[in-house]
């Protein structure tokens, strides 16, 4: 969607400076703005974009937490398992 919205206004902006190639100051002005307001729905992406990798990043840091948690909880309880069976008597058969 990105790229579409960018490959258009490149066009509109090759368009603009094909048919304006007078540099009068309205023209001028109007690809200055354009110019400007494009770059600015660049950052907006960009930063949309990052804040979307960033909580990314930190859901995939609390499910590594809670994943050496369990690891955890499940050596302690095969420790315990072993120390249990370890201190039962054998049994006969």
């Amino acid at each position: 969607q990105l790229a579409s919205s960018s490959a258009k206004e490149t066009k509109r902006t090759r368009e603009t400076m094909d048919s304006n190639n007078n540099q009068d100051p309205n023209n001028t002005a109007d690809l200055t703005d354009f110019v400007q307001n494009l770059l600015q729905q660049m950052q907006t992406r960009f930063q949309q974009m990052s804040d979307s990798i960033i909580g990314r990043i930190d859901e995939m840091g609390s499910r590594i937490d809670d994943l050496e948690k369990s690891i955890g909880d499940l050596i302690q309880q095969a420790g315990l398992e072993e120390v249990d069976m370890g201190s039962k008597p054998p049994t006969t058969t």
